[in-house]
């Protein structure tokens, strides 16, 4: 199977997808996630360990992690770079979804706006580039509407959304303002 392929099947079956890095020699001792992970290894090495069984894995292999199975992570030399993918089997909660950005390198913003507030069309990134992706938000309270190339969104309570760093568009905060937790990144990925 192929980059291009395992993606496909994430997507597929559901998974949030998800590229990152991993620095050299760390070691993750023995826990589990709120969510089933698959991974593809892009480069470098992992060891995963299940049941006093480590497995090596290396670039152009897989593995897969299912929700609450206890593992340790070891990541080789060189570090370790991955297209993963991860699906949970509840809501996202906030406490998950600031997990989530903090392990995948967002830097992590507790924020809001008042009242009515806009915001004009504009970016958080560069237009030769994929950045992957530039912004997250989760609205705690309140609403904001999201407006881009696709139409008009609006974000209540416990939503949730993407906003890659070259997509164009502007908001709007509704009448009681908007509480949320917002992760940035700036992770570029040359496009191919």
């Amino acid at each position: 199977m192929d980059k291009t392929e395992f993606e496909a099947d994430l997507r597929r079956e559901g998974y949030r997808v998800v590229n990152s890095s991993v620095k050299p020699n760390l070691i993750a001792p023995n826990h589990c996630h709120d969510f089933d992970a698959k991974a593809f290894v892009l480069g470098g090495e992992i060891t995963i360990t299940r049941d006093n069984n480590s497995t090596t894995f290396r670039t152009g292999q897989c593995f897969e992690v299912p929700t609450g199975y206890m593992h340790a992570e070891h990541v080789g030399p060189e570090g370790v770079a991955l297209l993963s993918g991860r699906r949970r089997n509840g809501p996202l909660t906030r406490e998950a979804f600031e997990s989530d950005l903090r392990r995948e390198g967002f830097e992590v913003t507790h924020g809001g706006q008042k009242p009515n507030f806009t915001e004009d069309l504009h970016a958080h990134g560069g237009f030769d580039v994929r950045i992957e992706p530039a912004v997250r938000i989760m609205v705690l309270s309140g609403e904001i509407t999201l407006s881009r190339n696709d139409g008009s969104e609006t974000f209540h309570a416990g939503d949730h959304c993407e906003i890659p760093g070259d997509c164009q568009h502007a908001t709007k905060v509704g009448p009681e303002g908007v509480a949320y937790i917002v992760g940035k990144v700036d992770r570029q990925v040359a496009t191919s």
